[in-house]
C-alpha cells in the first residue's frame, strides 16, 4: 500500500474525539466514562502526557447501533 492510499483509508477511517462523540451521540462526560470503561477502544493511541486518541469508525458506528441495547 503507497502513502497517498494509506492516507485516504485514515481519512476514511479513523476520527478524533469530537467526530467520534458525534456518531456515537454522546457528550464529552459520556464518551469519555465510554472509554473508561472499555467500551470504546481507541484504534490507535499516541503520547505520554498528552494523548492523541483515533477512533475507527466502524466500531463507532456498531457501538452506536447497539449502545441502547446493553
Amino acid at each position: 500500500m503507497n502513502n497517498d492510499k494509506i492516507k485516504q483509508w485514515i481519512h476514511n477511517n479513523l476520527v478524533m474525539q469530537e467526530e467520534a462523540m458525534q456518531i456515537t451521540k454522546q457528550s464529552k462526560p459520556g464518551f469519555n466514562q465510554s472509554v473508561a470503561a472499555g467500551s470504546i477502544k481507541p484504534f490507535v493511541e499516541y503520547g505520554t502526557n498528552r494523548k492523541i486518541r483515533l477512533y475507527l469508525k466502524s466500531d463507532l458506528e456498531e457501538y452506536a447501533r447497539t449502545k441502547r441495547q446493553r
